[in-house]
């Protein structure tokens, strides 16, 4: 009997009621969006998952779907940190659409996933891979926040970089087989 996989992120653990709390974290057993619990285990995932760390889902392990993406975008912030406190935006369903708060900051809505944090590099790939989509737009970002690190954050920059920047900008720019 074939397991029913139909969950865009697939958690090692489930969400507590609390804030930050994660419950349940050494089952085998994954949790459908952090919340409802399967009999789906890692080994039961199609190569299309991906695995990811990342705080939105409370610094438990996870799994996205990198397969059928519709559209994704990235939006990085002006901060001490590469990949931290930048943003994934990931829509299955439809163009995401950029909107403006009154304060003039612009935000991503209708997405069905968003991820921040280190997994980044691995995520835009593997959606390229998966999903067949264009990322030029998002690797332009990621020059643009380097860019902007350097220009501004130099003490960081070399911290992240330790002179090495060619083979990070090479790993961005190559396409996953």
């Amino acid at each position: 009997m074939t397991k029913r996989i139909r969950s865009y992120i697939y958690t090692q653990g489930k969400f507590g009621k609390r804030i930050r709390e994660t419950l349940d974290t050494e089952n085998k057993f994954l949790y459908s969006h952090g919340r409802y619990p399967t009999k789906i285990t890692a080994e039961d995932l199609p190569d299309d998952y991906i695995k990811i760390h990342s705080r939105v889902i409370w610094y438990m392990d996870g799994y996205l779907k990198t397969s059928g993406i519709v559209d994704i975008q990235y939006r990085w912030t002006k901060i001490n940190h590469l990949f931290k406190d930048d943003f994934i935006y990931i829509s299955y369903k439809e163009k995401l659409k950029k909107e403006v708060d009154k304060f003039g900051y612009e935000d991503y809505s209708n997405y069905d996933v968003c991820i921040c944090g280190p997994d980044i590099m691995n995520i835009i790939h593997a959606a390229e891979k998966y999903s067949h989509l264009n990322i030029s737009h998002i690797r332009k970002g990621i020059r643009a926040k380097c860019k902007w690190l350097k220009e501004n954050k130099p003490e960081f920059y070399e911290f992240c970089f330790a002179g090495n920047d060619r083979n990070f900008f090479k790993e961005l720019d190559k396409k996953w087989k």
